[in-house]
C-alpha cells in the first residue's frame, strides 16, 4: 500500500477518535475499537438476532453447559456504541447462570461503559434485548 495513503487512513482513524472523545467515554471507544467476543458460531445451543429501532442488527450466539453461559459470541452490523453495548453483554453474561443472565439490564451496560449519550442508549437496550431472546430460544430447545 502506498505509504501516503496509509498515513491518509491513519490520520482519518485519529481524527475520528478524536471526534468520539468528545462524545463517549474511553471505555467506550476502547469497545469499539478493540471488542470482545466478536464473531459467529457454528452449532450453538442457542442463538438470536434482533433488528433495533435504528436498523442495527445484533447477533448473539450462546453455549452453555450446567445452565451456565460458557461460551458467548455477538456479531453486529451496527455503529460503533452497538459495537461497544454487545461486547459488554458477552463479558457481563460470560460465565453467569441462565437466572443471573436475565437479570442483566441496559443500566448494568450503560454503568460499565462509563455512560452513554441519550441517543445511544438504543443500543444497550438492543444488546441485552438480544441475549434475552438467545436465552429464550435455548430454553424453547430445552423443553422439546
Amino acid at each position: 500500500m502506498d505509504k501516503n495513503y496509509e498515513k491518509m487512513l491513519d490520520n482519518l482513524q485519529e481524527s475520528v477518535i478524536e471526534d468520539a472523545k468528545k462524545i463517549y467515554s474511553q471505555k467506550t471507544i476502547e469497545y469499539f475499537i478493540k471488542p470482545k467476543n466478536l464473531g459467529r458460531m457454528n452449532d450453538p445451543h442457542a442463538a438470536a438476532e434482533v433488528k433495533g429501532l435504528c436498523g442495527d442488527i445484533m447477533e448473539f450466539y450462546l453455549l452453555l453447559k450446567d445452565n451456565r453461559i460458557s461460551e458467548i459470541l455477538f456479531f453486529t452490523d451496527g455503529c460503533g456504541p452497538t459495537i461497544a453495548c454487545g461486547s459488554v453483554v458477552t463479558e457481563i453474561a460470560k460465565g453467569k447462570s441462565i437466572k443471573k443472565a436475565l437479570k442483566i439490564s441496559p443500566a448494568d451496560v450503560v454503568d460499565k461503559l462509563g455512560g452513554l449519550p441519550e441517543e445511544s442508549i438504543h443500543c444497550a437496550i438492543l444488546a441485552v434485548i438480544t441475549l434475552y431472546q438467545a436465552i429464550a430460544d435455548y430454553l424453547l430447545k430445552k423443553q422439546m
